[in-house]
Order: C-alpha cells, then sequence, then structure tokens
C-alpha cells in the first residue's frame, strides 16, 4: 500500500477530520438511545422465568428497525476514508469502531464501562480479538504464514526461479516470450505476491532482449497475479475466501432461526468450500482477464497506451541489456514441484477423508454426490496441514540437497512470513468490520430494501460485481473488499433467491459469490495504490504511472465483457456459465482484432536461443 507523501499533508489531514466526523456521527446515533437502556435490573425472579440479562437484552431495540439504512456507515467510512487516506488498514479500522459505537445502544455488552469508552472496548475485545481467536480463523492465520514461509524457501533454494527458467528455454520470440509469462503466472499459483516478485525479474531480462516492453511484462505479471490467486482451490488467498462466505451462510441461518423459518434448501446443504467451488466458474471477470492476456499475447495485437509503448520499445530498446541476476543457490525445478504437489495432494486426501466421514451411508459414491463430500470436508484443517506438509518437505529438501541449511532455510521461511504479515493484518481487520456490519443486521436491512423495491434477483449479480469493481479499485485491497461486501452478499443473495426454485437459484446465488470475488480483484489488478499493482511495477522495473494507465484499458475491457457475456447472458437470460465465459472470449477475441494492431518486428531471436 502507498504511503502518502509530505505533500499530501491536507489529503491526510482531510482524511483524520473525516474519521474523527464519522465516529462523532456513530456516538450521535447511539446517544439518541441511550436513554432507552434500563438502569435498574429485576431484583428477584423465578426459577423458570428469563434472566435479568435476558430481559435487558428484549427491552433492546433490534439494529435494523432502530437504525435502518444508517447501518451502511460503517463499511462506507471505510471506503471514504481508503479514498481520502490511501490507507486501508486504517481505514478498516475506523470502520470497526463506528460500527461499534452504533452497537451501543442494541447491546449490553460492556454497559457498566463510561459512554465514550464503552464502543472501542466493544470494537476491541469483541469484534478484534473476537476475529484472533476464532478457531477457523487461527487456522487461516497458520496456513497463510505457511505458505509465506513455502515461498520463502523456495525462492532461496531456487525451485521456484529454476520453474520459470524451464519455462523461458524455448521462449525466443516476443509470442513466445509472451506465453511464456502468461504460462509462467499460473505455476506460481498459491500466492500472488510470490508470483508477481518471482516472475517478474525472471522475465524482465528476456523481454528487454526480445524489445517487448516492460509495461507488457507488468501487465502479465498483474493480470496473473491476484486472478490466479483467487481461483486456486489450493492457496494463500482460498482461507480468506471461504472464510467470508462461511460467515455470510452462518448469518444466513442464524436469521432463519431467530426468525423460526426455514433456511433454503441450497443454503442448508453446503458450506464455505463448496460455494467456493460451485462459485469458479462465476468468476467471469478473473477469468477473461486470463483469457484477455492469453489473445494479448497470442495475437501480439495491443491497443490504447500499451501500443504506443510497445512500439516505443522497439524503437529505443525496453531497458537495459542485463543478465539475469544470481540472488541465491542454483536450485532444480523439482525443488519447488515436489513441495508444491505435496501442499496439493495433503489437501486434497484430507478434505476426501474428512468429508468421507460424514458421508451418508444411504448414498453411493458417484459424482453427483460429490457436494456431499465438500459439505462435511474439514475444508481449513486441510488446507492448514497441507500447506505444513509443503513447508516441512521444501526445508528437507533444502537441506538433503545442501542448497540451504537449516538456519538459512529458517531465516528464508521467517522472511517469507514477513511478507505475508500486511496481508494478514488486513485479513484481521476485515473479519472484524465484516462481525461487526453482521451485528448490525447489514444484510438482512439491504436485503429488505431490495425487496421492498422489488429488486430482481437476476440483476444481484452484476450488481455486486459493480459494487465489488468500486470498492476495490477505490481500496486497492482485493481482501478488505471481500471482507466487506462478501458477507452481505451471501446472506441478501440468499434471502432473494429463497422463492424461487432450485434450479434458477442456486446458479444466481453462485454467481452472486463469484461476483463478489472477482469484482474484489479488479481493483487489486488496477488501482494505482493496490500493493500488487506496485509490486508489479517495482519487480518489472516499469514506472507505476505506466503500468497503471497502459493496463486500465485491458482491464475495463475484461470487465466490460464480463458484464455482458457473464451476467448478462448467464443471470438474466439463464444460459449455463460455460456459455457466458465461451462468449465472453469470443467477444474479447472480436475486440482485440478490430481494434488492436501489431507492431512491426523485423528480428526475433532464433528459437532456440536462451
Amino acid at each position: 500500500m502507498l504511503r502518502l507523501g509530505a505533500d499530501n499533508q491536507q489529503l491526510r489531514t482531510t482524511g483524520i477530520l473525516a474519521g474523527l466526523l464519522v465516529v462523532a456521527v456513530a456516538l450521535g446515533l447511539s446517544g439518541q438511545a441511550w436513554a432507552m437502556q434500563p438502569t435498574t435490573q429485576p431484583t428477584t425472579m423465578p426459577t423458570s422465568a428469563p434472566s435479568a440479562q435476558e430481559v435487558l437484552e428484549q427491552q433492546l431495540p433490534a439494529p435494523d428497525t432502530y437504525y435502518g439504512l444508517w447501518v451502511l456507515l460503517p463499511p462506507l467510512a471505510a471506503i471514504a476514508l481508503t479514498i481520502v487516506t490511501r490507507q486501508v488498514i486504517a481505514a478498516l479500522f475506523v470502520g470497526m469502531i463506528v460500527a461499534a459505537y452504533m452497537l451501543m445502544p442494541v447491546s449490553t455488552e460492556h454497559a457498566d464501562t463510561f459512554f465514550l469508552f464503552r464502543g472501542f472496548r466493544i470494537g476491541i475485545e469483541h469484534f478484534l480479538i473476537g476475529a484472533i481467536k476464532d478457531v477457523d480463523h487461527i487456522q487461516v492465520i497458520v496456513f497463510t504464514l505457511s505458505i509465506g514461509a513455502m515461498v520463502g524457501v523456495l525462492g532461496a533454494n531456487g525451485g521456484t526461479r529454476s520453474v520459470v527458467d524451464v519455462l523461458s528455454r524455448w521462449a525466443g520470440t516476443s509470442r513466445r516470450a509472451q506465453f511464456t509469462g502468461w504460462l509462467g503466472g499460473h505455476a506460481i499459483f498459491f500466492d500472488d505476491y510470490a508470483n508477481t516478485m518471482i516472475l517478474g525479474p525472471t522475465m524482465r531480462p528476456l523481454f528487454d532482449r526480445l524489445r517487448i516492453s516492460r509495461a507488457k511484462l507488468a501487465y502479465i505479471v498483474d493480470s496473473t497475479a491476484a486472478p490466479v490467486a483467487s481461483l486456486a482451490p489450493i492457496g494463500a488467498w482460498i482461507g480468506a475466501e471461504i472464510g467470508f462466505i462461511g460467515d455470510g451462510l452462518d448469518k444466513v441461518r442464524e436469521a432463519a432461526q431467530t426468525a423460526g423459518t426455514a433456511i433454503p434448501e441450497f443454503i442448508n446443504e453446503t458450506n464455505g468450500y463448496a460455494v467456493f467451488m460451485a462459485s469458479i466458474g462465476y468468476r467471469f471477470y478473473a477469468i477473461l482477464a486470463l483469457a484477455m492476456v492469453l489473445i494479448i499475447a497470442l495475437t501480439r495485437r495491443d491497443f490504447g497506451p500499451m501500443k504506443k509503448a510497445e512500439r516505443r520499445a522497439l524503437e529505443q530498446g525496453a531497458g537495459a541489456e542485463e543478465a539475469p541476476q544470481e540472488d541465491g543457490p542454483k536450485g532444480a525445478w523439482w525443488l519447488a514441484f515436489l513441495p508444491v504437489a505435496t501442499m496439493v495432494t495433503v489437501t486434497v486426501i484430507i478434505l476426501g477423508v474428512t468429508g468421507y466421514a460424514g458421508f451418508p451411508e444411504e448414498e453411493t459414491l458417484k459424482a453427483s454426490t460429490l457436494q456431499y463430500l465438500l459439505k462435511d470436508a474439514d475444508a481449513y484443517g486441510s488446507i492448514l496441514y497441507g500447506a505444513l506438509a509443503g513447508l516441512i518437505l521444501s526445508v528437507l529438501l533444502s537441506m538433503a540437497t545442501r542448497t540451504l541449511s537449516l538456519r538459512k532455510a529458517a531465516d528464508a521461511g521467517l522472511d517469507g512470513m514477513t511478507r505475508m504479515f500486511p496481508a494478514i493484518v488486513i485479513l484481521v481487520l476485515a473479519w472484524s468490520l465484516s462481525q461487526a456490519t453482521k451485528s448490525l443486521e447489514l444484510g438482512k436491512v439491504v436485503s429488505d430494501h431490495l425487496e421492498q423495491a422489488s429488486f430482481q434477483a437476476a440483476f444481484l449479480p452484476m450488481a455486486v460485481f459493480g459494487a465489488a469493481c468500486l470498492v476495490s479499485f477505490a481500496t486497492g485491497s482485493s481482501w478488505g473488499t471481500m471482507g466487506i461486501l462478501c458477507p452481505a452478499a451471501v446472506e441478501i443473495a440468499a434471502r432473494l433467491c429463497a422463492g424461487l426454485d432450485d434450479a434458477t437459484a442456486i446458479p444466481l446465488f453462485h454467481s452472486t459469490v463469484g461476483a463478489v470475488l472477482a469484482g474484489a480483484i479488479f481493483g487489486d489488478h488496477c488501482s494505482p495504490i493496490s500493493d500488487t499493482t506496485v509490486l508489479s511495477a517495482i519487480a518489472t522495473d516499469c514506472k507505476l504511472e505506466e503500468h497503471v494507465w497502459t493496463q486500465i484499458p485491458y482491464a475495463l475491457t475484461a470487465a466490460a465483457v464480463s458484464v455482458l457475456a457473464g451476467n448478462v447472458v448467464c443471470n438474466i437470460y439463464g444460459y449455463p456459465w460455460w456459455v457466458g465465459i465461451a462468449a465472453g472470449i469470443a467477444g474479447l477475441i472480436l475486440i482485440v482484432f478490430v481494434v488492436g494492431r501489431t507492431s512491426p518486428r523485423p528480428t526475433e531471436l532464433p528459437d532456440q536461443a536462451q
């Protein structure tokens, strides 16, 4: 995340004042109902009667009826502060504190505390600490740190660099080089930071030698980082994604239990991991963004500022002609392949074993019953032990081949963990804000207003995708966007789809979840304040403003096509997801051939050139 310089002190001050203002609004809203809380409690009650605490809670107003659309204040405050201050961590914290103060009139939490400090205590002790001590969240944190440690070890022993080098051996033309960059981005699927920091420096000398612009390399690196990591069923992102989905599902079940209504069947028979897997086909933007890179690479056609950058690189050179830097020992490709394969294998095995333990006896193993395996599988434990297995094997292989000593492997692992710390901080604060908005009944309020406005469920994925795109671009954080929007979107989709038949409801529900996760990628992909955008520019030695300016036309094209070919074709007209993806790819090819132009290349390296 970029930090503001001294010349932006006015923006910083404005952000601080805006933060104080929203807290003041929350205090004002809380103070309106302060007198509603009883100052005395019943003295004695029969054994069978409700407790004093239960009586007190029954006398408090419900958040949805008391605040109405004011429950949108915390996430909107977080979004607005991020736009002004460019600091997503501080903005998420302020949003969580605002929600905590708003909960004061409708909660008995810390009722014996002085008014001005009560909301702060609710935020810190109930939401922040609560998010950290949640068992599932702890597993995600340990899993994320383990992935970071493994990435650090594989980078230090030269394994990941060797994987990309193997892919680069035959890339002697501009078309092959760009395709190799796209393929390498898929090979390093388990973490977007690792993808960016490994692929960029490794491919840069080859791109410079072939006179391919560094803006093109930055685009390829950035477009195969977050989109690939978000789609991968194994990696650093999945724990956060299934956690946010699970939070929304839990809220749906809690609301149904409180209201005494039936839980929708498509919600009752699923969990966060199963919904994550089912939503992959509906991540239209992420899939089409990857397809866009491949089309550009194979056709060598460009448009917009990228075309000018490519022409300039041909005429003046892309950058200094330099040999690849040897930052560490020369490793072998299997040093990276075996730990990653082990991580995937262990995860799949544990998923299958834990899922089969809860498999209905009357069911037989067949493809149509895979949902039962996913429903009862231990997703958090599976990815946790899979990551630990990969980490342990990476250390053992490094020591066995003497590429790293135990001390150097430990240092590399700790360095990899350190790189994951900012993401973990964002994740914890996003969990906190998500839980706070759930306590404010945000999903219920929004869904009630949508129902009153006769909002059609078929348009929900499109609306959610647009909101996620705006929020992620403004905040520069995909995880922050998912934390703010995903639980509420799950609840809203469940409520709007509850009255539909399963054949219509299930695709719309999965499409809405996919729209949140795909829309969150948009900002992470092209926002100038996104960490991966900045890292992509740094890793490829490309100016940040040039990277953003050359990439945005491609990102906007993929986003527009994903709405038309995905949301319109699939959600409104009812076609299956693969039809939308096929239509989207066809649309991208048409646009590239109509708008794009190839740059003349008088010379190419021979195919066997290294």
